[in-house]
């Protein structure tokens, strides 16, 4: 039963998450994570540590992009949560341009 409550809370933060990035609402973004949480971007060899450098950097992000659809496949080991997401965003009316997965 406990993994069932753990993959509805997971489930939720995912949403959360989703909804404040895509609303640009970067201070909420950043309420999410732990004080000590970390953000990575593999793909363009970013990484934010801190609620601080996680708002900063979800800014800067939207900043660059046109629109930013964004999708998360939760995972969870116990009592650990370990999203997969991926973004599609772009700069031209050509589809994507950049992929994420973290």
């Amino acid at each position: 039963m406990q993994n069932v409550v753990d993959r509805f809370e997971i489930e939720e933060l995912r949403a959360e998450v989703t909804d404040a990035v895509m609303m640009r609402d970067f201070d909420r973004v950043a309420s999410l994570f732990t004080p000590d949480g970390t953000m990575r971007w593999p793909h363009i060899d970013k990484e934010f540590v801190g609620r601080e450098e996680i708002r900063a950097g979800i800014e800067w992000g939207q900043g660059l992009w046109e629109f930013f659809v964004q999708h998360v496949h939760p995972a969870s080991s116990g009592s650990t949560a370990t999203p997969r997401s991926g973004a599609c965003t772009s700069r031209s009316s050509g589809g994507c341009t950049t992929a994420a997965r973290t």
